[in-house]
């Protein structure tokens, strides 16, 4: 074997795959995240991306720091506390929804601006599904580790670069689209079919993901 990942991170060849796959699987598929980005290229072009991406990339990864630390399942466990943040995320993301709807426009700044970093990060905080998915991450690839510290720092990295970078594709990917929907009203019919992506997302985060208070 010409590499062996164990010499770098303490995982087996196995676990090295999975968790590259768990994170393929969890960045590169379509999302709020990666429909922002995708809406944020096409109004705005690439360059007005980045904020996002970054916001993404150290929202999360923050987040599954925090659960390595044990956060997370306090904030999971606490039944009220979810609830809120599950609640927070899905108002959070219909409001979006509208803003992009009413967005008939290219660089339609006084209805649409482009999110902050911090505003993404922020974002990730009020995605429940995110915790979820963070602490599931942290319990299968943190807790039991010869040294916990060293394996959450590189598992936050790795996670962090390839928010990026999916986020990044996505922008690319609207703003080569630009041109092209700049004729007619091809922005405003695109605008409100991604406002609805955006809208019916966080409908299915509304149902799937909806803490039970005891």
């Amino acid at each position: 074997m010409l590499f062996d990942p164990a010499l770098l991170t303490g995982l087996s060849a196995a676990q090295f795959v999975a968790l590259l796959s768990l994170m393929t699987v969890g960045s590169f598929t379509p999302g709020p995240n990666t429909t922002i980005a995708a809406v944020t290229g096409a109004n705005f072009g690439l360059r007005a991306t980045l904020p996002h991406c970054v916001g993404v990339a150290f929202g999360f990864a923050s987040i599954l720091a925090l659960c390595a630390a044990g956060v997370g399942a306090l904030v999971l466990a606490s039944p009220t506390l979810a609830l809120l943040v599950h609640v927070a995320g899905v108002l959070y993301l219909l409001w979006l929804a509208l803003k992009l709807a009413r967005s008939t426009t290219l660089s339609d700044k006084q209805v649409l601006r482009p999110l902050s970093a911090w505003q993404s990060a922020v974002l990730q905080y009020a995605n429940i599904k995110a915790w979820m998915l963070a602490l599931a991450t942290a319990a299968s690839y943190v807790a039991g580790a010869q040294s916990p510290l060293h394996r959450a720092l590189l598992v936050c990295a790795v996670f962090g670069v390839f928010g990026f970078v999916s986020n990044g594709v996505y922008g690319v990917i609207g703003a080569s689209l630009r041109q092209w929907l700049q004729v007619g009203h091809r922005i405003r019919w695109f605008n409100r079919g991604m406002g609805l992506a955006l809208a019916l997302t966080a409908l299915w985060i509304a149902l799937a993901g909806r803490p039970a208070l005891h």
